[in-house]
């Protein structure tokens, strides 16, 4: 009885996932593509709006996250679907505004009467990603930990992982589908049908997360709330997150695993997509296959994962995948530079290399959430959050310094280089005999 209720509560925590997932995917998806669309010209002004938004979620996510330590976990939940939902409404609002008053002769910031619905657009993005940011680490970090059993985290968090995947294709496809199809009338139909389908996902999606809380008593007890971080200032607060950051024993492998998002050797990654397009004149019907496979290969390391962490323990099994990566990208460094089926043999290396991110990724989020305490997960996993921002913010400004299909060369090296230094800092972390609290879950799982 007791493992059918698991099994249930488990299944309503993935369909809550699956409506956060595909609304983020299709939303991401598709607001640059209709300011693209809207302004052809002003692709540097869309690159600096995303840009901003990962600015503030760099700088606030830490601070945000903390309310997950000292609120009840459905509160954080309603918290996080709220900003959500303002933000969407806030960046669709100005974006018809832009629509109707824009004129397209002349740069965007050149025209003051603009700059409050530019600056909408830039608080929306903003909003959007600490909602998004807020949800996934309470969900992720917090409420699966507690809801499932130590025992059955590795199997779940496969399952998570495999969702995400399918999400992260299907529903930028579906949201191209609308929004070409909308086009063919009226030029903002289709976005206006992703606008509603995002706002009405919030409802069930809270209704689920409502119905899980209250099926679990683990989620209902209370936490402590620290009254000292309640009236601390903003920036005291911050500050106290990086601090208990760096006191967390599995810090590097937090560090470790924003190394990698410094790489821009993803098949989904926009330098990547720009330069086998610009560069090497890919079709997109080429480029569409690549992400899918992409995504495919990344469902590999779901599989793999849990087997291979079943014989050796998560520790070993973590520090696998993550050298696999690395020698897999370094391998890859020679092809890059070699005609015709050199080539092809560097963007297979690249799709090799996703079984070994995604296998680590699964390592490093079962290691967050085996060794984190609860009181401190909100505040830990905003910062680890917050420097994946930062390395984000790291590779899109190396981009624009190297923005030559020529100097690419410059960012394929960059990105083999971070990949190796994440493996590098967590091998040393590993390896070393005390090297954390995280040590005794190194041993073989049971299951």
């Amino acid at each position: 009885m007791a493992q059918n209720q698991d099994e249930t509560l488990q299944n309503r925590i993935l369909l809550s996932r699956l409506l956060t997932r595909c609304g983020d995917q299709a939303w991401d998806f598709a607001v640059p593509v209709t300011l693209i669309m809207l302004f052809p010209s002003q692709l540097p002004l869309v690159a600096f709006l995303y840009l901003i938004a990962k600015l503030g979620a760099f700088v606030f996510q830490p601070w945000l996250a903390g309310v997950i330590d000292q609120w009840k976990r459905l509160n954080t939940a309603a918290l996080a679907t709220t900003l959500q939902l303002v933000s969407v409404l806030c960046v669709a609002f100005c974006i018809f505004q832009l629509a109707e008053k824009t004129d397209t002769s002349a740069a965007l910031w050149t025209q003051p009467a603009l700059w409050p619905l530019l600056a909408g657009i830039s608080l929306g993005s903003i909003a959007s990603a600490l909602g998004a940011g807020l949800m996934d680490i309470s969900v992720g970090s917090d409420w699966i930990p507690t809801a499932v059993p130590a025992h059955q985290l590795s199997r779940f968090n496969s399952r998570l992982q495999r969702l995400d995947l399918l999400t992260e294709v299907l529903a930028p496809v579906i949201a191209g589908t609308i929004l070409a199809a909308g086009n063919e009338g009226n030029r903002l139909t289709g976005f206006a049908v992703i606008v509603v389908w995002n706002a009405v996902s919030f409802i069930p999606e809270l209704l689920i997360l409502r119905n899980v809380f209250h099926s679990s008593n683990r989620l209902q007890l209370l936490k402590t709330e620290s009254s000292t971080a309640a009236r601390s200032s903003l920036l005291s607060q911050i500050t106290a997150g990086w601090s208990e950051f760096a006191r967390q024993p599995a810090a590097p492998a937090m560090v470790a695993y924003a190394f990698l998002w410094l790489s821009a050797l993803s098949p989904h990654g926009v330098l990547l997509t720009g330069f086998l397009k610009g560069g090497w004149n890919m079709s997109e019907t080429t480029l569409g296959v690549f992400r899918g496979l992409g995504a495919i290969f990344g469902l590999l390391a779901t599989v793999i994962f849990p087997r291979v962490r079943r014989q050796f323990g998560l520790i070993t099994a973590t520090r696998f995948f993550i050298v696999f990566q690395a020698l897999i990208l370094l391998l890859s460094l020679p092809f890059f530079y070699t005609e015709a089926l050199g080539g092809w043999l560097f963007l297979l290396t690249i799709l090799l290399s996703r079984i070994g991110l995604y296998g680590f990724s699964l390592g490093e989020t079962e290691i967050r959430q085996t060794s984190l305490p609860e009181g401190v997960r909100g505040k830990v996993n905003g910062v680890a959050n917050a420097l994946t921002s930062l390395a984000t913010l790291l590779l899109f400004a190396s981009g624009s310094a190297l923005a030559g299909v020529n100097q690419f060369a410059f960012m394929v090296i960059i990105s083999a280089g971070a990949v190796l230094t994440g493996a590098l800092i967590f091998v040393r972390w590993s390896l070393q005999p005390a090297r954390s609290a995280t040590a005794d879950i190194a041993t073989k799982d049971s299951n």
